[in-house]
C-alpha cells in the first residue's frame, strides 16, 4: 500500500527534524558526517528528500561513528533516542538509528521485535576497504556472514536451520545457515557485533582508495571525497556530503537519473505509521 501525499509530507517533516538534531549534535561535538545513498541522490537532484523516499541515511568514518555512539546520548534532546546494540538489546541492526520518541514506524519484517519502532534516521559506520578486488570480496563476504549471525540472534531470515520470522524467507544455502546457527549458539549478540566491527575496520590503518559500509559491493566513496567534504542544500538544512558527489553516485547507481518510474521507486512502507502515539491512544479511548 502506498503512502498518501499527506503521510509522506508529514513523514518528511519528521525526518528533517531528526536530521537537524543529528547535525546539531555533530556540530556541538565536532563530529564529521556525510549524507549517502538515496539521501545523497535527493540532495544531488532535488536539494531535498526524494518525493517518494521515506528515510534518511548518513555515514561516518569509524572513529567518528564511535564518538557519536559515545557522546550523542548526553547531547540529544529528550524527544530523540539513539538506538544501537548497547541502548536497545533487541535491535537487529549493526548500525545506529536516531529515532523520535512518541512516533511509530513499524516495519513488517521487524514487527515481532520488542524494540523501539519510532521514525528514524540511519547512521552507518564507514571503513576503508582494500583496493584488490579479490581481497575486497573476501572481506565483504566474511563481514556479511558475521552480520547474518548478529541479525540471526533476533530475527531468522532463512528457510534452513531455524523457524523463519518473515513471510518470504531467503533460500540461502544450508551450510551457511548451519554455520550461522552454530555461531548464534556459541557467541553472545554483543560479541558478534564486536567481531563484525573489528573485521569491518581491519583495513582502516592501510592506505586505500575507498571507504565503504563493507557489506555493500558498490557503495564506494573515495577517501579524499570523505576527508574533504562539501556542504549542500537538503530541504531547509545545509549538510555535509562527499566532495565528488556525482562520481560517488554514478559508481554506486548504474542507472542514476533524476526521474524514476513508479515501479522502480523503493521505500519502507510500514505496517503502522504514527506521528503522535499518545494523541492516537487518546482518540481511540475517546
Amino acid at each position: 500500500m502506498d503512502y498518501t501525499p499527506e503521510e509522506l509530507n508529514q513523514l518528511h517533516d519528521v525526518l528533517y527534524e531528526i536530521l537537524a538534531e543529528i547535525v546539531r549534535v555533530c556540530e556541538e561535538c565536532n563530529i564529521s558526517y556525510f549524507i549517502q545513498g538515496g539521501t545523497a541522490i535527493g540532495a544531488f537532484f532535488e536539494g531535498a528528500i526524494l518525493p517518494w523516499d521515506d528515510d534518511i541515511d548518513i555515514g561516518m568514518t569509524r572513529p567518528n561513528y564511535k564518538r557519536f555512539l559515545r557522546e550523542a546520548p548526553s547531547h540529544l534532546r529528550p524527544q530523540y533516542f539513539l538506538q544501537w546494540d548497547r541502548t536497545d538489546r533487541d535491535t537487529p541492526f549493526y548500525f545506529a538509528k536516531v529515532r523520535k520518541e512518541n512516533t511509530m514506524f513499524l516495519e513488517e519484517r521487524f514487527a515481532h521485535l520488542f524494540m523501539h519502532h519510532g521514525i528514524y534516521v540511519d547512521v552507518f559506520p564507514f571503513d576503508k576497504v582494500p583496493d584488490n578486488p579479490k581481497l575486497q570480496s573476501i572481506h565483504r563476504t566474511a563481514c556479511n556472514f558475521l552480520n547474518c549471525c548478529y541479525m540471526g540472534k533476533q530475527i531468522w531470515l532463512w528457510k534452513h536451520c531455524g523457524e523463519p520470522h518473515v513471510k518470504d524467507p531467503s533460500d540461502r544455502p544450508f551450510l551457511p545457515c548451519l554455520l550461522t546457527r552454530i555461531f548464534c549458539t556459541i557467541f553472545t549478540k554483543h560479541a558478534l557485533l564486536v567481531m563484525l566491527s573489528a573485521l569491518q575496520g581491519c583495513f582502516n590503518r592501510c592506505k586505500t582508495t575507498y571507504y565503504n559500509m563493507v557489506l555493500m559491493p558498490k557503495d564506494h566513496i573515495s577517501v579524499d571525497s570523505i576527508e574533504h567534504p562539501q556542504q549542500v542544500k537538503f530541504g531547509n538544512l545545509t549538510v555535509w556530503a562527499p566532495s565528488d558527489l556525482e562520481t560517488y553516485l554514478r559508481h554506486h547507481y548504474n542507472n542514476l537519473r533524476r526521474y524514476i518510474p513508479k515501479e522502480e521507486q523503493q521505500n519502507h512502507r510500514p505496517l503502522s505509521l504514527l506521528f503522535d502515539i499518545q494523541a492516537t491512544k487518546k482518540r481511540r479511548k475517546g
